[in-house]
C-alpha cells in the first residue's frame, strides 16, 4: 500500500482508541478524504441517543472548572500554550488541558492541580455501578474486564502522556498523577427534576456544542446528590503501563505487544502515515470504514479483505460467515474468520453442530435456523434435504404443521404491540438513576374474529407523551392496561424490549408513591415474566405473558433473498410482502385508513401500503412515511444512521423515533404537528408489521 502524504499528526487520544479497535484503521482514520468513514458523521445523532455532551458539561460543574479554564484553541499550539499558562495557577482546574510527549498529544477532559498533585479525570457517558460493576475481570485473572478495557486504557494513554510532559516541561519537581474515570453512577437517583434539560444541544456546522440553561447555578445548587462518579483507576492504569494486565501480549491483543510498545509502534505509523499488519476476525464484520461508492472515497474494509483474504469482488458476492445469523454464535465468528473460514460454504458440523441438543421447544433450534441458512444461501442440496418438506414454492421456508400448532395457543383477540423507549446519562426525572428507561410511545393494533368465520384489523389505540418535562412511565402503563383490558386476548410483541421495558417500569412503581401503584404492577406481572439474569431460570410468568412474534419468526419462517442473516422486523415486513400473494392483493388497494380503521390516517384519505420499486419490488412501507429526520433538520441522508442508533439499543425500528424524541428533550425544539404525527405514524406502521406477519403465516397455514 502506498504512503499517503499528509501534513503532520500527533498521536491523540482518539488515534490510541482507534488503534485499540485495530491498527490498519489506524491508516484509515488518518486519511479522511481518502477513506470513508461511517462514524465521522454521526457525532450529533450520537450525542442524541447518549447524551455523552451533557455529561462531560456536568462534570466540569462537578469538578469546578471555570468557564474561562476551559481550553478552546484547536490547534496544537495554541492549545498546549493556554494550558501552560493555566497550569503557572498552583490551584487550578482546567478543562480540555493539552499535553505533548514526543509525538504523543493528549487533551484531559478535566485536570485538577492542587500542588504538585495532578488528577487526570476522564469522562465518559457510560453508566457504572459501583455496587455490581468490576474494573479488574477474572478470565484471565489480572486482566482488565473487557467491557471497560476502552475506558481504561484511554486514561492509562492520558496519565503516561501526562506524567512525561510533567517531567519535561518543570524539569526537577515531582508530580504525582492520579487517573480518574467519572462515569454516570447507577447507584445514585438525581435529586433534581429536568436535571438533562439544563444542558441543550445545538449544531454549529458539523459540530455539536452544549448551551447551559441561564439558572443551572441556582439548581444544582439545590441538589444534594452528583450523578456521575469519578472512580479511583489510577493503580490498574500502573498495571496497564507497566504491561503486567494479563490481556497484554496474548491473544492477538495489541498485536501481542506490552502497552508501551503497542504505544510506540503505533505513534510511528500515525504520525508518519504508514498502514500497519492487519488480521482479520469478527471485530472486521462492523468496521466504519466501508463506503457505498457514493462518496468517491475509497473502502478500508475491502482492502483489508483483498489483502489478507485475497478476495476478489467475486468473492465479496458470495455468502460469507459475517453474513451468518450471529445469534448464540458466541466467538464462532472470531475464531472461524482468524481461521481462514470466511465463506459459509466452508463451515463444517465439526465448526457448528447440526443440532442443539438442550432446545426442545418446537420448531427450529438456533443450530437448526444457521444450518437453514448456510443450506439456502450455498444451494447445497444435501443440506437443503433436511428443510425440502417446509419450503415453498416461493423459496421460503414455512413450517405449516408447527406454526398451526402454535397458532392454535393463541386466544382471539390478538393484540399486536410496541413500544418507543430512551435511555441516557443524565436522568430526565427526580428520582431515576442514569440511563434508566423512559417509555414515551406505543401502538396497538387489534386482530378481532368476525361472525363469518374471518377476521377484521384494526388501529385501536396509541399513546404518545408530548410534555416532555413531565414523567410519563406510570401513565404509559396506565393507558396500556386500558387497551389492553378488556379482554384475555393473546398479547404480541416483537423481540423482549416491550417485557424488559414493564419489568423496569415495575420496579420504578415498587419504588413510588403512585396510589394505584398495586394495580399497575398486578397488570405488569400478568403480560410479562422476569428470569434470573444469572441462570436465566423462569422466576415469574404471567398469565397473558406476551408472545414473543420474533421468536415464532426465528422458529418457523425464514426467506433468504430479504432476511439474510437478520431476524429484525425491518427485514421480516419486506420478506413476507414481496412472497405473499394475497397480501399484494389486498393492501394493493387504498384500504387502510377505511376498511382498516386508523388513529392517523382518515377514512377520507386511506392509502395503499403496497407499492412497487421499477424491477416489481415491493417499496418498504416506511419510505411511504414522512421521513422524521426533515422534521429534526438533520439531512435525509441521516435517516439510515437514526435506524442504525436503534438497533444498536435493541430497539426494532426505533431509532428515529428515539432521536426525535431525545431532540426535544435535549434541544431547544418543540412537539410540532408535524412532528407528532410522524411519530405516531411511525409507530403505527411498527405494529401493522406485526399485523401483516400475523396475516402471512394465517394465510398459509
Amino acid at each position: 500500500m502506498n504512503k499517503i502524504n499528509q501534513p503532520e499528526k500527533l498521536f491523540t487520544k482518539s488515534a490510541f482508541k482507534i488503534a485499540l479497535e485495530c491498527p490498519r484503521k489506524l491508516y484509515y482514520y488518518r486519511n479522511p478524504d481518502v477513506y470513508a468513514n461511517a462514524d465521522a458523521d454521526d457525532e450529533f445523532l450520537q450525542a442524541l441517543a447518549e447524551g455523552g455532551f451533557q455529561v462531560g458539561e456536568l462534570a466540569k460543574i462537578y469538578c469546578e472548572v471555570p468557564l474561562e479554564n476551559d481550553v478552546k484553541e484547536k490547534d496544537y499550539a495554541g492549545s498546549l500554550a493556554r494550558t501552560q499558562e493555566l497550569m503557572q495557577q498552583q490551584h487550578v482546574n482546567i478543562a480540555e488541558a493539552a499535553f505533548r510527549f514526543g509525538n504523543l498529544f493528549v487533551r484531559v477532559d478535566i485536570l485538577r492541580r492542587d500542588g504538585h498533585v495532578i488528577d487526570l479525570i476522564e469522562v465518559k457517558a457510560k453508566s457504572w455501578n459501583p455496587d455490581v460493576d468490576k474494573f479488574e475481570g477474572t478470565r484471565p485473572a489480572g486482566c482488565v474486564q473487557s467491557d471497560i478495557r476502552p475506558y481504561v486504557y484511554d486514561a492509562a494513554f492520558q496519565k503516561y502522556v501526562v506524567t512525561q510532559a510533567l517531567r519535561e516541561l518543570y524539569p526537577g519537581e515531582q508530580f504525582t498523577v492520579r487517573a480518574r474515570l467519572m462515569m454516570a453512577d447507577k447507584s445514585k437517583t438525581t435529586d433534581i427534576n429536568g436535571l438533562n434539560q439544563l444542558f441543550k444541544i445545538r449544531k454549529v456546522g458539523n459540530r455539536s456544542e452544549v448551551v447551559r440553561a441561564d439558572n443551572i447555578d441556582q439548581v444544582l445548587a439545590k441538589s444534594h446528590v452528583q450523578v456521575l462518579t469519578a472512580f479511583d483507576v489510577d493503580g490498574l492504569c500502573d498495571r496497564v503501563i507497566a504491561g503486567t494486565t494479563t490481556e497484554q501480549g496474548k491473544d492477538g491483543f495489541m498485536l501481542n505487544m506490552k502497552f508501551l510498545d503497542y504505544v510506540d509502534a503505533m505513534s510511528k505509523k500515525y504520525c508518519d502515515n504508514e498502514s500497519c499488519t492487519i488480521s482479520l476476525g469478527s471485530k472486521c464484520f462492523k468496521c466504519q470504514f466501508q463506503s457505498n461508492g457514493s462518496d468517491g472515497k475509497k473502502d478500508g474494509y475491502k482492502e483489508c479483505w483483498r489483502e489478507v483474504a485475497k478476495f476478489t469482488d467475486k468473492d465479496f458476492n458470495e455468502p460469507l460467515v459475517k453474513d451468518l445469523w450471529a445469534g448464540y454464535l458466541g466467538t464462532k465468528r472470531d475464531v472461524w474468520t482468524k481461521a481462514g473460514v470466511y465463506k459459509m460454504a466452508d463451515i463444517t458440523e465439526k465448526l457448528l453442530d447440526r443440532h442443539n441438543a438442550k432446545d426442545t421447544k418446537p420448531g427450529l433450534d438456533h443450530c437448526e435456523r444457521k444450518w437453514l441458512q448456510i443450506a439456502m444461501a450455498t444451494d447445497n442440496k444435501d443440506l437443503l434435504a433436511d428443510y425440502a418438506s417446509d419450503i415453498l414454492d416461493c423459496g421460503a421456508y414455512l413450517d405449516v404443521e408447527g406454526l398451526r400448532q402454535e397458532m392454535a395457543k393463541w386466544k382471539f383477540p390478538l393484540h399486536m404491540i410496541d413500544f418507543e423507549t430512551t435511555a441516557v446519562a443524565l436522568p430526565y426525572y427526580e428520582g431515576m438513576r442514569p440511563y434508566e428507561q423512559v417509555a414515551f410511545q406505543f401502538s396497538h393494533h387489534i386482530i378481532e374474529k368476525t361472525t363469518d368465520g374471518g377476521y377484521s384489523i384494526r388501529h385501536a389505540g396509541q399513546y404518545l407523551n408530548k410534555d416532555v418535562a413531565k414523567f410519563p412511565n406510570f401513565e404509559f402503563v396506565r393507558a396500556l392496561r386500558e387497551a389492553l383490558g378488556h379482554d384475555e386476548g393473546t398479547i404480541f410483541r416483537y423481540a423482549p424490549h416491550e417485557n424488559s421495558i414493564l419489568r423496569a417500569i415495575y420496579k420504578q412503581l415498587e419504588e413510588s408513591n403512585e396510589s394505584d401503584k398495586q394495580q399497575l404492577m398486578d397488570f405488569i406481572d400478568e403480560i410479562t415474566h422476569a428470569k434470573d439474569k444469572r441462570t436465566h431460570k423462569m422466576l415469574h410468568q404471567g398469565k397473558r405473558d406476551m408472545v414473543d412474534l420474533w421468536d415464532v419468526v426465528k422458529r418457523y419462517f425464514y426467506e433468504p433473498r430479504e432476511m439474510g442473516g437478520s431476524n429484525s422486523i425491518k427485514e421480516v415486513l419486506p420478506a413476507v410482502l414481496n412472497i405473499s400473494q394475497f397480501l399484494k392483493d389486498k393492501y394493493s388497494k387504498p384500504i387502510y385508513g377505511k376498511e382498516i380503521p386508523s388513529q392517523n390516517i382518515s377514512s377520507a384519505k386511506p392509502i395503499a401500503w403496497i407499492t412497487y420499486d421499477p424491477t416489481g419490488h415491493v417499496e418498504n412501507p416506511y419510505h411511504l412515511l414522512p421521513p422524521v429526520s426533515s422534521l429534526l433538520g438533520i439531512p435525509i441522508i441521516d435517516n439510515d444512521m437514526l435506524e442504525k442508533i436503534g438497533e444498536d439499543m435493541t430497539i426494532a425500528n426505533g431509532g428515529a423515533a428515539l432521536t426525535a424524541y431525545n431532540k426535544l428533550m435535549f434541544c431547544d425544539a418543540s412537539m410540532t404537528d408535524a412532528l407528532r404525527e410522524a411519530l405516531l405514524r411511525y409507530c403505527e406502521l411498527d405494529t401493522m408489521a406485526m399485523v401483516f406477519i400475523w396475516e402471512f403465516f394465517n394465510d398459509n397455514v
